[in-house]
């Protein structure tokens, strides 16, 4: 698990680019406008710099994900976990576009949807900003560890190895010492796949939350046409929550600068969108619903929301192509 790779994302490069100013420039030139919250509850929010900033610096921490430093040039890191969900995001989030053109639920777009949503909430669970969620969210793995030799030693570096950012990561994002190590310790073990193994713990979760007995997933894909004033804008903390009902997880993710997506889950037999009379809340409890989907163009009231959502659940900022974004006042 050695690496070069010290100024390392929590929002990936590549999907910033996919909301670039520019995308003829150069990768390491493109750029993307950062805005910073000035009204919460009014959705008002200042852009920072008319020229943008640099992607390839932006929404980063040196060595976030580093549990050994080894020098001033290797260290430790979780960066070939991420590597695997990073590289297939673009190819799958493009597949996904083009099959829910025309498609409300096959076997393609089914996939396609698993893979993006897998590489999303690799970001969720990752975002700095959202540690102590994290930590919430996946309760039961504390205090466990791997059995296999290698990846066990691995993984006592977290807590043994050298860790010069600790103290700027624990000040910079507002956690202890024990959550900035819980943390990295759940990063590990959801995203490793044991020897013998062909699968993650988020993939293997992620693959449930889209069809399993008992639950419902329904997609949403909203697309917009690519030109200025329509954009979707990018919040730091990754993703958004469409819901406070514990039945009904709303996941909402960008996908690009013209395009977002809607997870819907919901457990059949606690949800209260539509009454079940008690004596057959059992039976519902072991439906098995399909995956299904289904495809909005130039929403514009979909649009808006997402991008008050955006505002309203970031930390501090937001991103998007564009110097005004569409739905919030921008000053």
């Amino acid at each position: 698990m050695d690496n070069l790779t010290k100024n390392q994302h929590f929002i990936s490069q590549t999907e910033q680019r996919s909301n670039c100013i520019d995308e003829s420039r150069p990768k390491d030139k493109q750029r993307i406008y950062k805005f910073e919250i000035v009204d919460l509850e009014n959705s008002v929010v200042r852009l920072t710099n008319t020229e943008g900033v640099k992607i390839k610096k932006n929404l980063s921490f040196e060595d976030l994900f580093s549990f050994d430093v080894k020098s001033s040039k290797l260290r430790k890191n979780l960066e070939v976990f991420f590597q695997k969900f990073e590289t297939d995001l673009l190819p799958a989030t493009e597949l996904l576009l083009s099959e829910s053109k025309g498609n409300s639920g096959g076997d393609v777009l089914k996939a396609s949807a698993e893979r993006v949503f897998k590489a999303k909430f690799m970001g969720l669970i990752r975002n700095p900003y959202l540690i102590a969620r994290t930590i919430e969210m996946f309760e039961a793995l504390v205090g466990v560890h791997p059995t296999d030799p290698l990846l066990l030693a691995h993984f006592s570096d977290i807590r043994a190895g050298k860790k010069p950012h600790l103290a700027g990561v624990c000040a910079m994002f507002g956690v202890t010492r024990e959550q900035y190590f819980q943390w990295l310790e759940i990063l590990f073990l959801a995203l490793m796949t044991p020897p013998g193994a062909t699968k993650s713990i988020l993939e293997s979760t992620i693959e449930q939350i889209v069809e399993s007995v008992g639950k419902m997933c329904h997609l949403i894909v909203a697309t917009f046409d690519d030109i200025p004033g329509c954009r979707v804008a990018v919040s730091d903390t990754g993703y958004l929550q469409g819901t406070n009902d514990p039945t009904h997880n709303m996941f909402l993710f960008n996908l690009s600068r013209s395009a977002f997506a809607v997870f819907n889950v919901v457990d059949l037999s606690k949800q209260n969108l539509v009454k079940i009379p008690p004596h057959i809340k059992w039976q519902v409890g072991s439906y098995n619903i399909k995956f299904s989907a289904q495809r909005h163009h130039n929403h514009m009231d979909l649009l808006k929301l997402f991008n008050v959502m955006a505002a309203y659940q970031a930390h501090s900022h937001i991103f998007c192509a564009d110097p005004k974004i569409f739905g919030i006042t921008t000053i």
